[in-house]
C-alpha cells in the first residue's frame, strides 16, 4: 500500500449484515431461539415449530399471538427495528425476552425468509414478505387467521463458510431439542410442539403450573423426587426445584437458571446452590436443579452478551447469598439428611482407603468369585456388586508379572509396561494384595514400584472394547428380562433412543416405546447386571445428549460404544472387593490398549520406587 492511501474503510451494508448475523445466529438452535421468543413475546398461546434438514433446509414458527400489520411486517426486517424499547433508559428495564431487533434481519441476511403476520382485520386478509439474504421483496396480501409464521430456508446458503464449522445433522437436530425443552419450561400455559422431518418429537400442552412442565420436560421420575425451595429477598424471588441429595450425579443433565423467565447461565448462582448441598457432595457429585429468578428489571443488565445467554446483576453477592439461603432452607425443612446418603454410591470410601483384603487368598475350586457374599474381605455387606467381567482371566503376581492362565495378547500387553515383566511367581489363580482408595482409585504394588489404577477409566476402555467387539460381529449376547424395565424419558432422550436404534441393538439391548412418554427395555448385553440397566441407559442417553467425546469418537459405533462404556463402568465411590479389583487389574491389561480410556485420559499411573525414594528424600 502506497504512503497516503486509506488504510480504514467502512464497510458495506451487506457485509455489516452478515458480521451482524455471525453474532446472532450461530447455528439452527439459536434461529429458533430468537424466533420462539419473539413469539412468546407476542402473547402466543401456542407455538408449533417444524423442522427439516437439521434446520438447514427448513424451519417455520407458527404461532397464534398478536400478529403484525403491513406497515409493521415491513419495518421487522429492517436491522435494529424492535417493537420493545423506545429510548437508551429502556435498555435498563426490561421485560421482554427480545428487544434489539436484529433477529429477522440478522436471520434474513444468511437464508431465505419468509414471514406472514395477521393483526385481527375483519377480513381476514394477512400479509407476507420475502427476503432473500438480507434482500426484501414487495409484500404481498395472503389469507390469513392468526398470529405470524415465519419460515426460514437454505441456512447459511450465502455463507458456505459457515455451514463447515456445523456439527452433524444429528447433533444440530439435538441441540434444537435441547434449546425448544429450556424454552418451554418457564412458559407453562403455552402449548408447545417440535416436528423434525415430518415427526412429532415434542408435544408439550398447557400445563397447570411450572413443576408438571417440568415433569413434561424431564420425565415424571425425576420431577417427583424434586425439592421446592422458595423465598423473597430485597427487590428479587426465587422459587427453586432441586434434586434430592441421594440423586446427585457427576453430570446432572439439567441445571437451568431463568432470570425473569429468561434462560440463562451464571456461575455465581450455580455455585450458590452447590454451596447449600455441601455436607451432602461426594467427589465430582452435583446437583440438578430448575431455578426461576425474578428480579427487579432495573437491577440487571441484559445487554451485556449477544445471544442474551448472560446478565449481570447490579449485587451479584446479594443474589448470592439469596440464593443459598433459600436453597439451604429448603433442603433443611425436606428433612433430608446425610444419614441418607449410605445408599448412594457416592458416599461410600471417601476419606479413608478401604484394604482389600488380605493377600494370597486363593480360590476354591479354581472358580473366580463374582458373588456379593464373597467380598474378599471387604467391608460393607451391602457394597454394590460389580458386573462380570467380559475378559479372559489373567491373574497377577505379587511384582506385578502374569501368572499365566491367560492369553497371548493379555500377556503381551502387561509386559509391555515398563517395570511389568518377567517369569510368572505364583499359582494362576494367586491374588495380588491391592487397596481401593476413596472409592476412586486402585493401588497395586508391581516389581521396582507401585500401579494407581482409576477404577473407572479402566473399567470403561475393558467395556469399550467388548462393546466394540459386539457391534462389530453384529451378534451380540443378550440376555432376555422377565419383566421389562420401563424408563420414562423426555422428548430429547426418546429422540436420542429413536435415532440410534440401531446401536442400542448392537449392543445386546431391545428397547422399545411404551407409551406415555416411557420406554421398556426387555434385553440387555448378557454381561450387564439388571441392577445397572436403567442406569446405563440413561447415562448413555445423557453422554450422548452432551455430545462428549474427542474427534476420534466422531464415528458413530464408537460414540455409542464409548456411551455404553462410560454409562456402564463402575462408578467413583462404588467399593470393590479384593477379586474385583483383581479382575479388574486383569481384564484391562488383557485389552488392546489399556493404557487411557476411550476419552483418551490415563487409566493407570507408574510410580517408581527410585520416584518414591526421591519423594521420601532417602
Amino acid at each position: 500500500m502506497q504512503s497516503g492511501e486509506n488504510k480504514i474503510a467502512v464497510l458495506p451494508p451487506a457485509v455489516v449484515e452478515k458480521i451482524a448475523a455471525g453474532e446472532v445466529v450461530e447455528r439452527p438452535a439459536s434461529v429458533l431461539k430468537e424466533l420462539v421468543e419473539n413469539s412468546i413475546d407476542a402473547g402466543a398461546a401456542r407455538i408449533d415449530v417444524s423442522v427439516e434438514g437439521a434446520g438447514f433446509s427448513m424451519m417455520r414458527v407458527a404461532d397464534d399471538g398478536c400478529g403484525m400489520s403491513r406497515a409493521d411486517l415491513a419495518m421487522s426486517v429492517l436491522p435494529h427495528a424492535t417493537s420493545k424499547i423506545r429510548s437508551a433508559d429502556d435498555l435498563y428495564s426490561i421485560a421482554t425476552m427480545g428487544f434489539r431487533g436484529e433477529a429477522l434481519a440478522s436471520i434474513s441476511a444468511v437464508s431465505r425468509m419468509t414471514a406472514a403476520a395477521y393483526d385481527g382485520d375483519p377480513s381476514g386478509l394477512g400479509y407476507e414478505i420475502s427476503v432473500n439474504g438480507g434482500v426484501s421483496g414487495e409484500i404481498s396480501p395472503v389469507s390469513r387467521t392468526r398470529g405470524t409464521t415465519i419460515t426460514v430456508r437454505e441456512l447459511f446458503y450465502n455463507v458456505p463458510a459457515r455451514r463447515k464449522f456445523m456439527k452433524t445433522e444429528r447433533g444440530e437436530q439435538m441441540a434444537i431439542i435441547k434449546a425448544m425443552e429450556q424454552l418451554s419450561i418457564p412458559f407453562p400455559a403455552v402449548h408447545f410442539t417440535v416436528t423434525v422431518d415430518g415427526k412429532r418429537l415434542l408435544d408439550m400442552p398447557p400445563a397447570a403450573n411450572l413443576l408438571e412442565r417440568i415433569r413434561q420436560a424431564a420425565g415424571n421420575d425425576f420431577s417427583k423426587g424434586l425439592v421446592e425451595c422458595g423465598g423473597d429477598g430485597d427487590g428479587m424471588s426465587v422459587l427453586a426445584y432441586v434434586s434430592t441429595p441421594e440423586k446427585l450425579q457427576a453430570k446432572p443433565r439439567f441445571q437451568s437458571l431463568y432470570v425473569n423467565l429468561r434462560r440463562i447461565d451464571n456461575e455465581s448462582v450455580t455455585f450458590a446452590i452447590r454451596e447449600a448441598f455441601a455436607q451432602f457432595l461426594g467427589h465430582g457429585n452435583r446437583p440438578a436443579f430448575f431455578c426461576f429468578l425474578d428480579v427487579d428489571p432495573d437491577k440487571i443488565d441484559v445487554n451485556v452478551h449477544p445471544t442474551k445467554q448472560q446478565v449481570k446483576f447490579d449485587n451479584e453477592r446479594g443474589v448470592f447469598g439469596f440464593i443459598y439461603n433459600v436453597v439451604k432452607n429448603g433442603l433443611r425443612k425436606s428433612e433430608v439428611s446425610t444419614g441418607d446418603l449410605s445408599r448412594t454410591g457416592g458416599g461410600t470410601g471417601f476419606g479413608g482407603v478401604n484394604g482389600g483384603g488380605t493377600g494370597g487368598i486363593g480360590f476354591a475350586g479354581g472358580g473366580f468369585p463374582f458373588d456379593s457374599g464373597n467380598d474378599g474381605g471387604s467391608a460393607g455387606a451391602d457394597r454394590p456388586s460389580m458386573s462380570f467381567f467380559p475378559t479372559p482371566f489373567v491373574s497377577l503376581d505379587i511384582n506385578g508379572n502374569p501368572a499365566g492362565g491367560g492369553d497371548a495378547a493379555g500377556n503381551a500387553a502387561i509386559a509391555g509396561i515398563e517395570g511389568i515383566g518377567g517369569a510368572a511367581a505364583v499359582q494362576t489363580h494367586e491374588l495380588i494384595q491391592c487397596y481401593q482408595i476413596h472409592g476412586i482409585f486402585i493401588l497395586a504394588p508391581i516389581k521396582n514400584g507401585i500401579l494407581l489404577i482409576d477404577q473407572h477409566a479402566a473399567d470403561e476402555r475393558v467395556r469399550y472394547e467388548q462393546a466394540l467387539r459386539d457391534m462389530e460381529s453384529g451378534s451380540p449376547v443378550s440376555q432376555q428380562l422377565l419383566f421389562p424395565i420401563v424408563l420414562e424419558m423426555g422428548p430429547a432422550e426418546r429422540a436420542v433412543l429413536d435415532s440410534g436404534k440401531k446401536y442400542f441393538s448392537g449392543l445386546g439391548f431391545e428397547i422399545s416405546d411404551f407409551g406415555g412418554g416411557s420406554v421398556s427395555v426387555s434385553a440387555l448385553p448378557a454381561f450387564l447386571r439388571d441392577g445397572e440397566a436403567e442406569g446405563a441407559v440413561r447415562e448413555m442417553v445423557r453422554y450422548l445428549l452432551d455430545g462428549r467425546g474427542p474427534e476420534t469418537l466422531k464415528e458413530p459405533v464408537k460414540r455409542f460404544a464409548a456411551a455404553f462404556a462410560c454409562g456402564a463402568a463402575i462408578k467413583s465411590g462404588q467399593k470393590l472387593s479384593l477379586e474385583e479389583m483383581n479382575a479388574l487389574i486383569n481384564a484391562l491389561f488383557s485389552a488392546e490398549n489399556p493404557y487411557t480410556c476411550p476419552h483418551g485420559r490415563p487409566t493407570f499411573v507408574r510410580i517408581s520406587v527410585d520416584e518414591l525414594t526421591r519423594r521420601f528424600l532417602r
